[in-house]
């Protein structure tokens, strides 16, 4: 990977020569904008009708480019949405893969639909619906929504807890090269290769390219992670809109050092650092190419987007006292949303539309001795699971104070399974849902919104629940979708042009509660579950350099009927958590010297580890750092990640442990990435 670092370093400055760039030497950095242009981005017009998903009268938080340059980032995509206020994140760290992202209660694999300029990053070759989102970085992002609860029409399956949409930058305002180093030999080579104002010169052709390399030893032994990607994008003119083309390639491989046990680290007997396997390990490999179309001039017209991608992982771990597992998956998708805006007059939105995705996929899971040597096959499946909706969502605004959105979906699922291990369990099964959404916002105020909504939202049936291996359990290819509904009120204002105040109330039931067993990879369907909570959301202006922001998100999670009396608690579910930031941005020398200040507390409340309530988790903080200063192009940053707490984790297992012990991922305590970054 070194070797790929240098490569890329090398070919970045021989593209970046100065015989290809603007010879304008002014600064392209912007200002810090006015607080009254920040506060206006927090309260998002909810009451004007556009399909962005900001209008949407729910919970939304966007993320944009200039906040991303402002967030500690250390090399992991994780770090760019965990200030969002209850987020629930959990890692299984393998390298950058291995990802549970949730919100309002939920944090598993296929609870979350997560897209990439429409490419859903929802993976089936190794967990159902896992995200495949480890090598997204910020140079490529220009914003990111994300969307709480399942209330936009427009998107379907794994959207129960929510929505997040990254969108990538179509241009950046110069090239520029950056590298980086840090502590755990962390090495980071970054380059984009853009400027709007080339198009010119190409042919309306607007291009913009970041190949980065990554090279990081661990915290722990056999903890090392490698990861080399280029990301090609090009933007041009066509018909009456803009045609966006995206070449994709990205190869990372891991060593595993797998869960430690609180007790034995606790009694002295292993250490933090520890491994489980020595020769537990990973690879992946990924390549996509995506096509976008939007109109422009506005939002009314046709929508759409092209995708196909590749993802194969192999992925080997330890489980004390089982063998070592290994799994192996590739997996080849494609689809597309096709949608229209129909705009008659300025008070109405008539969206329609459709999205198909379709998988074709392997995943075996072995036994095996060294990572390589196999032992026995433990599953074999070869599958295919085809996806189409038909969406339809329309928004009306009778009143300037008023607003009303409803939509609804129609999916179809087919899904065939070839099972290599267990004959008698192949086949093949079908089944649809209808989901519908409704909602409505009113705006008595300026800058205050107040909103309701009723959603459903659903994930697809598993081709491991389907089709199980094991000869002792028979097929179940009628087997439905997972079916979530909710509905929840609140409301969002800005008082004084300073302060932004935002609160949500929800309540969600969910008909299969799915809790997943690491040692077996299988889900265990614990019934139906109920979730109450709230957020509460602020930020304060106090000048225009100094904003300080917090969050505090609670919900409470049951299980319905549980199968073993008073087993009754969602695992892995913190009743609570917290942030509290501050951002400090001071530009002067006419703009061209800046000095930023970015801090941010994460607390993640203590969470029960089985369904009795037990066993119940530490709570889990973790400090983020970002110091930078600017002078003209060059730009010195210094990120920090801080996690004091030494038997806490992301996430907690109790498999392969005894009774009373639970099993988490130790992090480092500092963590820390600094370096340069020269724009031409």
């Amino acid at each position: 990977m070194k070797s790929v670092l240098a490569v890329t370093m090398v070919l970045l400055l021989g593209l970046l020569s100065p015989g290809l760039l603007s010879a304008d030497e002014q600064p392209r950095e912007q200002s810090i904008d006015e607080i009254v242009v920040e506060s206006e981005r927090l309260v998002e017009k909810q009451e004007t009708v556009t399909i962005k998903s900001e209008g949407l009268p729910a919970k939304v938080n966007i993320v944009t480019k200039e906040d991303l340059k402002r967030m500690p980032y250390t090399g992991d995509a994780v770090q760019m949405v965990q200030q969002i206020p209850g987020m629930g994140i959990r890692r299984n760290m393998r390298g950058d893969m291995g990802v549970f992202l949730g919100m309002r209660g939920f944090s598993g694999n296929n609870v979350t639909a997560v897209f990439v300029d429409g490419m859903p990053l929802n993976t089936l070759n190794w967990a159902h619906g896992l995200l495949n989102m480890g090598w997204l970085t910020p140079e490529m992002i220009e914003r990111i929504e994300v969307i709480k609860g399942p209330f936009s029409a427009l998107y379907g399956n794994f959207a129960r807890a929510g929505v997040i949409n990254f969108v990538t930058k179509k241009s950046d305002p110069s090239p520029s090269l950056g590298g980086f180093g840090g502590t755990y030999e962390t090495f980071r080579g970054v380059g984009v290769f853009s400027d709007s104002s080339w198009s010119k010169s190409l042919g309306g052709v607007t291009p913009f390219l970041v190949w980065e390399g990554y090279t990081r030893g661990g915290y722990r032994h056999n903890e090392d992670f490698e990861r080399g990607q280029f990301f090609n994008k090009f933007t041009f003119p066509v018909w009456e809109g803009d045609l966006s083309v995206r070449g994709h390639y990205a190869s990372r491989t891991w060593g595993d050092a797998g869960w430690l046990s609180i007790a034995q680290m606790k009694a002295g007997t292993i250490n933090r650092k520890d491994t489980v396997n020595l020769t537990d390990r990973g690879d992946s490999e990924m390549a996509d190419f995506v096509m976008n179309y939007s109109p422009k001039g506005g939002e009314a017209g046709l929508h759409a987007s092209l995708y196909f991608c590749y993802t194969w992982n192999a992925t080997g771990r330890t489980w004390p006292p089982s063998p070592q597992g290994r799994i192996d998956g590739a997996e080849n998708y494609y689809g597309w949303k096709v949608m229209y805006d129909y705009r008659p007059f300025d008070q109405l939105s008539l969206v329609v539309g459709n999205d198909l995705r379709n998988d074709d996929a392997r995943r075996n899971t072995w036994n095996t001795v060294n990572y390589y040597t196999i032992t026995k096959a433990t599953s074999a499946l070869h599958f295919s699971q085809f996806n189409t909706g038909f969406f339809a969502q329309a928004q009306y605004r009778p009143f300037s104070f008023f607003k009303l959105i409803g939509g609804v979906r129609y999916d179809i699922f087919d899904t065939d399974v070839t099972n290599n291990l267990n004959s008698s369990n192949s086949g093949s099964g079908s089944t649809d849902f209808w989901s519908p959404k409704f909602g409505l916002v009113i705006t008595p105020y300026t800058d205050i919104n107040i909103f309701a909504n009723h959603g459903t939202g659903f994930a697809s049936p598993d081709p491991q629940q389907v089709s199980p291996a094991s000869t002792t359990q028979k097929s179940n290819f009628d087997l439905g979708v997972s079916e979530l509904e909710t509905w929840d009120v609140g409301f969002n204002a800005l008082l004084f042009k300073r302060l932004f105040v935002s609160f949500d109330y929800y309540n969600t039931l969910n008909q299969k509660e799915q809790e997943f067993d690491n040692a077996t990879q299988t889900y265990n369907n614990l019934g139906a579950s109920k979730r109450t909570g709230y957020e509460v959301e602020a930020k304060i202006f106090l000048t225009k350099e100094l904003a300080i922001y917090g969050s505090w998100a609670y919900v409470r999670g049951r299980l319905k009927n549980p199968a073993t009396p008073g087993a009754y608690y969602i695992t892995q579910l913190p009743p609570e958590q917290s942030g509290l930031g501050l951002d400090f941005q001071k530009p002067w020398d006419m703009g061209n010297q800046q000095l930023g200040f970015n801090f941010f507390w994460l607390r993640v409340g203590r969470n029960p580890i089985n369904t009795r309530g037990t066993l119940i988790a530490s709570q889990f903080d973790r400090y983020s750092f970002n110091l930078s200063y600017r002078y003209k192009k060059w730009t010195l940053s210094m990120d920090t990640i801080l996690t004091p707490r030494k038997y806490s984790g992301e996430s907690a297992s109790t498999t392969g442990v005894t009774a009373g012990d639970w099993k988490i991922f130790p992090l480092p305590t500092w963590d820390v990435l600094a370096g340069l970054r020269y724009q031409f």
